[in-house]
């Protein structure tokens, strides 16, 4: 099965696990933003009144990789204001037609809850169920290790 991991990361934390999961899976990865440097304190300012807002920016694929070309979709995405990035929103509701039939969230955040129903709203979006979702704790909690253990589950 050839596997596609894309990710969105404002802080490397999601980067980092992707990255694991890439590995752990054999997969291909590539990167996705919307071309605004959003670090540091600015950043993470735009990023919450991103998060308010109702529109979607445009989203781009570092190396235009062919979605088509894949079997599985793994899209991993921060949290933003309670809920999955606007960013990685944007993807999925962008690239929906081009994505295979098993797409996976990969959602990080620092907070305690796992955020899973609102990762789940996310089919939406895509017009269609996701095959399975990750939510990783990254704050005081050994994340890798739950990105290593559902690697093993795909």
């Amino acid at each position: 099965m050839k596997t596609l991991c894309l990710y969105y990361s404002r802080t490397s934390m999601t980067r980092k696990a992707m990255e694991l999961l890439a590995e752990s899976t054999g997969a291909d990865l590539y990167e996705y933003t919307d071309g605004k440097d959003r670090s540091g304190l600015l950043g993470y300012l735009g990023a919450c009144v991103a998060s308010f807002r109702k529109t979607f920016p445009k989203v781009y694929i570092k190396g235009d990789p062919d979605l088509r070309a894949y079997d599985r979709v793994l899209i991993g995405m921060p949290t933003w204001a309670e809920g999955p990035c606007v960013i990685g929103r944007a993807f999925i509701r962008q690239y929906r037609d081009e994505l295979p039939q098993d797409v996976y969230y990969v959602v990080t955040h620092m907070a305690k809850n796992d955020y899973m129903d609102k990762i789940r709203a996310m089919d939406s979006l895509l017009g269609r169920p996701s095959k399975g979702q990750l939510s990783l704790q990254t704050k005081n909690h050994d994340y890798l290790r739950d990105v290593r253990a559902f690697a093993e589950t795909l």
